[in-house]
């Protein structure tokens, strides 16, 4: 049951002089949310990511996420998880940076502070953003969000629902865009509606 509401901080600390400084945090009171452990919650991810990755004629016969397949089996993607009453946003960056990898996946599970069906998806990805890119150490990352309490669909499928939980991408601009570009250069986006193109700038054919 709610009883609270959404509060995002941001701080800087003076005293502990780490790689990233800056923190988020988000703080929704439950009561009665049972925690899953953390092979359950990697499971699922991972079930989710997979079909990600699955050739869909929707898409051109091509993947949701073409390029998931390629962080996978290189082992290139940072998973996490953000239990937001122990760390801040920054802190599971900090620990992304350490690890070396490209891009993360920061899973986001309900707990007793925080019912992530009441956050703004659009929001918080604009805040996020916003935060990675003031930190020196961050600010070539770009932050996608994908909440599964959001009715998106597009190509006629519901690519978010599916999600098992709230999930906070992460990865680099540049790459971001590039990825964007050469998939204009494909069927991928030839089932989406004009809006759907516009929304995201895909040119007209």
């Amino acid at each position: 049951m709610l009883c609270g509401l959404v509060v995002i901080e941001e701080a800087v600390s003076s005293e502990n002089k780490s790689m990233v400084s800056c923190c988020i945090s988000i703080l929704i009171y439950m009561t009665d949310i049972i925690i899953e452990p953390k092979s359950i919650i990697i499971d699922k991810v991972s079930q989710y990511l997979h079909w990600l990755t699955i050739p869909k004629k929707e898409f051109g016969n091509m993947p949701i996420c073409p390029y998931l397949n390629v962080e996978l089996s290189k082992d290139l993607l940072y998973m996490d998880i953000w239990y937001t009453h122990d760390s801040s946003f920054m802190d599971l960056m900090e620990s992304f940076l350490l690890s070396g990898k490209n891009s993360a996946l920061i899973v986001c599970p309900n707990t007793h502070t925080i019912d992530w069906s009441a956050v703004d998806r659009s929001i918080i990805q604009k805040q996020i953003t916003d935060l990675l890119r003031k930190n020196p150490q961050t600010q070539y990352l770009k932050c996608m969000i994908f909440s599964p309490y959001e009715d998106f669909e597009v190509a006629g499928i519901k690519t978010r629902s599916e999600a098992p939980y709230f999930l906070i991408n992460v990865a680099p601009t540049k790459q971001l865009g590039k990825s964007h570009k050469d998939l204009t250069k494909t069927k991928y986006f030839d089932n989406f509606t004009d809006e759907q193109k516009s929304k995201l700038n895909v040119p007209k054919k």
